[in-house]
This record gives C-alpha cells, structure tokens and sequence, in this order.
C-alpha cells in the first residue's frame, strides 16, 4: 500500500471542527519521513494519494479534490478501518495545525471500553470492550506544556492505569482528560495518582440512573482532589431514563457541590444548531416524545449556567419552563394531509 518514491499527498480533514485529526497529523509524519511532499488538498489540484478523514458521519466531503488514489478513514466512514501499525505508532505531525497544537500534546494511551450496555457510544464497537494500553506518552508528547488525552476509558485499562497515571504524572505538563474520567473505577490508588497529575479539573459521568455512583461521588468529593464546584458531571438524558430519573441524577450531585451537565441523545435529530425545531421533526416523532426532548433541552439550559441552577435550585420553578409548560406545552404538530389523512 506505502510507496516508496516521491509523492505529493492531498491531506482532507474532512470534519474541519477547530480540533485537530491525529490520524492525518500521523500520516503527515509518516509520508514526511519517507521523503514525500504533504499539504492540505487544494480544489482542482492533482496529488498522488488523498486522505480523507472524519470523525462524525454527517461531515461532507469538499468537492473538486482529485487524487490518483484516495483513502477514506476514520469512525465517520466506518468503524472498521484502521492505521497501518507503522502510521499507527509514528509521532503526529504538529506542524499541519500550528495554532491549535502551540505546546500541546494530542494522543491516546489506551482503546475500548468496557461499557458494552452503553449502545449511545461506538467506542466498544469501534475498538473493544476491553481498554488496553495502546501507546506510551512518549509516542506523541515531547515536552509540550499541555497534553490532551482523547483516551475513552483510561482508569478501566486494569493492568496498566497506574503506569500511565504516573507516566502524566512525571510530565509535569497540565493534562486535559478529553474523554473524562470513569467514576465507578476510582478508589483510593486511583485518587492519589490523580492528585499527583497536573489538570485543572476532572470530567466525570452519570449515564445511567439504575446505577447508584452516589457513593463514588462522595468518595472524591472526601478526598479533596479538586473542590466539586469544579468538576463537570455530564448526565445522559432522552435515552433511557425518566425526567425523575434525570433530575435525581442532577440534585443528588448539585447537593454535593458538582457541576452536572445534561447531555441530549440524539439531540440534533430533533433541532439545529441554533436549538430550533427541524421542520419534519413531528413526522418522525410523537408527540409525547417530542414533549420529553424539550422537556430535556430546558434542563440542558437550567443546569448548564451555575448562576441560574443556584437562583433557581428547583427545575420546576425555571421560569422558560414553567411558561413552556403553562402554555400547554407546545410542540410541532404533524401535518394534516388532504383527505384528513396524515
């Protein structure tokens, strides 16, 4: 598949999301060091080899980029293409985005995730139901200041999280946990090797309210590692709880002192960007289910700003709700076809 001779490569980040693609930063690194000429792929000109890649599959492909051959990659296509070995373990190329790596590190020390009942998430799909270690820090960090982790469940890699931790640890750089950190994995060992890294705040995790993480919450909130009020617990919603379930979830960690974040399951399937109804949003959902999405979205805005959760503690008295909801609780309604049919 690898050439040898000089070629120009076409790199496609095909997402262009302001966050940089490690599979391209690789790839540049690889063809570089072969002696290859890399650039970003420009409209109508020709290159030997493109590269596509993107992470989410509504991301579309640029029009007009022409290569002798082109190599699609990454979850946004599929979840079974992969990295040769060798691109695999090659230290990214920064240099491709200069401004959003200026003294930062991005890599992953482990892949998969043991949490295969968690079907909202392709990471046990895309990579295992086990987390491994898949890399040392030293294959994509070389002193830079920060190091973003994207690893999906560093503390469930058994074997080898210890080593790891201590491995940031000894960095000394700050360490941004992208992916979070697993609560139902934490104990004493784990609270001291985090103590020792570098970051300023941790990223926990509520998904499931039949699981009673309480006692894990108040395990690190005890410990003093960082004051709750700054570490953000994100709650999935609109999956497969109850709005009871979800503001349990919300109170049970407010009265702690945490931040909780409510995280909407297929949230754009239901509104833009901007938070507005799809305009054939009430033929592919009823109207029970939209009422239980804007139900979610008003808990979103509720509990996302620490200054209203605080002036306002109780979600029922969040005055855009309680209009919402006094107003009858207004969603789109199916259109009514000719004949009375719909």
């Amino acid at each position: 598949m690898w050439q040898q001779e000089k070629e120009l490569i076409g790199l496609v980040d095909v997402d262009s999301n302001g966050f940089p693609n490690i599979p391209l930063m690789k790839i540049s690194a690889w063809h570089r060091a072969a002696g290859d000429d890399v650039e970003f792929a420009i409209v109508g000109k020709r290159y030997n080899r493109i590269y596509m890649s993107k992470v989410f599959t509504e991301s579309k492909e640029p029009e007009g980029i022409v290569g002798d051959i082109v190599v699609r990659g990454g979850s946004g296509y599929d979840l079974e293409n992969r990295l040769p070995e060798e691109i695999e373990h090659t230290y990214p190329d920064y240099s491709i985005y200069p401004e959003m790596t200026r003294d930062k590190a991005f890599g992953m020390l482990t892949r998969g995730c043991p949490r295969c009942n968690h079907g909202f998430c392709i990471t046990p799909k895309k990579d295992g139901c086990r987390s491994r270690k898949v890399a040392d820090l030293s294959e994509f960090w070389r002193g830079q200041r920060k190091i973003v982790l994207l690893d999906q469940n560093l503390l469930a890699c058994k074997d080898d999280r210890i080593d790891l931790l201590q491995q940031l640890a000894d960095s000394k750089a700050e360490v941004e946990f992208n992916g979070g950190t697993d609560i139902r994995f934490v104990n004493e060992k784990i609270i001291e090797m985090l103590r020792k890294i570098k970051t300023k705040d941790f990223h926990f995790a509520w998904d499931d309210p039949r699981e009673n993480l309480e006692p894990y919450f108040r395990m690190v909130k005890e410990s003093g590692i960082k004051n709750p009020d700054r570490m953000r617990v994100y709650c999935l919603t609109n999956y497969w709880s109850t709005i009871e379930e979800d503001l349990m979830r919300i109170y049970t960690l407010r009265e702690m002192g945490f931040v909780p974040y409510v995280m909407i399951y297929d949230k754009q399937k239901f509104v833009d960007k901007n938070g507005r109804w799809l305009p054939d949003v009430a033929e592919r959902y009823t109207r029970e289910q939209m009422i239980h999405f804007k139900t979610c979205q008003h808990m979103q805005r509720w509990s996302a700003t620490r200054g209203i959760i605080k002036l306002c503690p109780v979600f029922e008295n969040y005055e855009p709700f309680q209009k919402w909801r006094d107003g009858g609780f207004k969603v789109p309604e199916r259109k009514t076809m000719i004949g009375g049919t719909t």
